[in-house]
């Protein structure tokens, strides 16, 4: 399998641990991964994950745009917490950050919401991302999460 060919490219992964990835990457040489993580050995890189080549078992081009609202990529960001969360929302990929803020939502619902350690660390970066982007789709979906928050607090 060339992973060169999916750089900057929608796809689904799936792992040689059965999890299903999907989203934008870019192709990671082998020489680059050695000098920046220390591991000689080519992979994808999305905004908050890398694989190597042997933790691909299958790849493939999603064509059609992504087939869910959000996926296990973003799920993975929000369960590592806001360090990682603020790394997607610095990575300049739309789509990502769109899908990260959709599943923020089952984290950050105060009556029905998933455990989340976060959730105040995570409302505050949302106020200050807020005023930091320029896309306006970005922009609306934070307002709805963080007027959903302030709706259900009172």
């Amino acid at each position: 399998m060339k992973l060169t060919k999916f750089d900057g490219k929608r796809v689904r992964v799936t792992t040689v641990w059965g999890d299903t990835i999907d989203g934008n990457c870019q192709h990671n040489s082998a020489e680059y991964n050695e000098h920046e993580f220390g591991r000689p050995e080519e992979g994808l890189q999305f905004s908050s994950l890398l694989l190597f080549r042997k933790d691909i078992k299958r790849i493939r081009l999603l064509k059609n745009g992504f087939p869910t609202p959000f996926g296990k990529l973003e799920e993975m960001a929000i369960e590592d917490g806001i360090d990682l969360i603020d790394e997607v929302l610095l990575s300049e990929d739309d789509e990502h950050i769109l899908r990260l803020l959709r599943c923020l939502e089952r984290y950050l619902d105060p009556e029905g919401g998933l455990e989340y350690p976060d959730r105040e660390k995570t409302l505050k970066r949302l106020q200050e991302f807020h005023s930091e982007t320029q896309n306006a789709e970005i922009k609306a979906e934070v307002e709805r999460l963080l007027c959903f928050n302030k709706n259900q607090r009172s």
